[in-house]
C-alpha cells in the first residue's frame, strides 16, 4: 500500500485527522452539497470506463493481446488560486473509478475547509504541503504512476498530464441564490478564470461544456479520464 510505503520512508501526511474533522465541523452544509454533487456526477459518468481485463483479437494472421491494469498510484498537485475544487475532485474520482492502488495529494497555497473536506470525502487523506520532491521520487521508484498537475508546479515525471488554467475558465449565467453564493465560497480563492470551458446556466454553444442549474459545480474534463491512470500493454504474435 502506498500509505504503508510513505510511513515506512518517513512522510507522514502533513493533514491529520483533527484538521480533516475541524473542515467538516466548519464547512457548511449547502458547500458540502456542492461537494457532493460534483463527485456523484464524475463517478456517474466515469462508470462507462473499461475495467482492467486482458483481450485478445486476431487481424488477419496477428494476433493481438491487450492487456490493462491500474496504476500504482496517483500524484495529484492542486492550488485553488489555479482551479477550482471540482476540477481537482472530478480528477481524483477518475482515479478512483480506474482502482488505483493509493492517492497522494500536494496541496500549494491555501488549504481551504472545502478542500480539506472533500478530500476526506473522498477518503484520500495522504495529503502534503511541504516540499513535494522527495514524495514523487519515492512513489516513481516504487511503481508507474501518473501525476495530475494543476498547481503548476512542473513535476518531473514522465507521465504527468498539465491543464492550462487559461483554457479552463468557468461562466455563471444563473440568477444569485443560497446555492450560487455557497458554489462561489467554494471556488472562491480560484483567481484564474481563463476562456470559458464550463458555461453553468450558458445557452448552447455558449462554451464547449453546458451545465444546467441544476448541475451546478459538476465538472467534466476533457483530458482526464479513468484510462488515465490505467497502464495498456500490447502483445502481438
Amino acid at each position: 500500500m502506498i500509505e504503508e510505503l510513505l510511513a515506512e520512508n518517513g512522510f507522514v501526511a502533513d493533514i491529520d485527522d483533527d484538521a480533516f474533522g475541524e473542515a467538516y465541523e466548519r464547512c457548511p452544509a449547502v458547500q458540502k452539497s456542492v461537494i457532493k454533487n460534483a463527485v456523484s456526477f464524475a463517478y456517474a459518468l466515469a462508470q462507462n470506463g473499461t475495467e482492467p481485463v486482458s483481450q485478445t483479437r486476431r487481424f488477419g494472421h496477428v494476433e493481438h493481446t491487450l492487456r490493462c491494469e491500474p496504476l500504482q498510484w496517483a500524484f495529484f498537485a492542486v492550488d485553488v488560486r489555479r482551479f477550482p475544487l471540482p476540477a481537482f475532485f472530478s480528477a481524483m474520482v477518475q482515479a478512483l473509478v480506474a482502482k488505483v492502488q493509493g492517492l497522494v495529494v500536494h496541496v500549494s497555497g491555501p488549504v481551504t475547509d472545502p478542500l480539506l473536506f472533500g478530500c476526506d470525502f473522498l477518503s484520500a487523506h495522504q495529503v502534503f504541503t511541504s516540499d513535494h520532491r522527495p514524495i514523487l521520487k519515492l512513489l516513481a521508484d516504487a511503481g508507474p504512476g501518473a501525476c495530475i498537475d494543476l498547481a503548476g508546479l512542473g513535476l518531473d515525471y514522465p507521465r504527468t498530464l498539465r491543464p492550462d488554467p487559461a483554457g479552463y475558465g468557468t461562466q455563471l449565467c444563473l440568477p444569485d441564490s443560497g446555492y450560487v453564493q455557497a458554489y462561489r465560497a467554494v471556488v472562491a480563492p480560484t483567481a484564474t478564470t481563463g476562456r470559458p470551458y464550463i458555461s453553468y446556466g450558458g445557452e448552447p454553444e455558449s462554451a464547449p461544456v453546458v451545465m444546467a442549474e441544476r448541475l451546478l459545480g459538476c465538472w467534466v474534463w476533457d483530458v482526464i479520464s479513468p484510462d488515465t491512470f490505467r497502464q495498456y500493454t500490447s502483445t502481438y504474435s
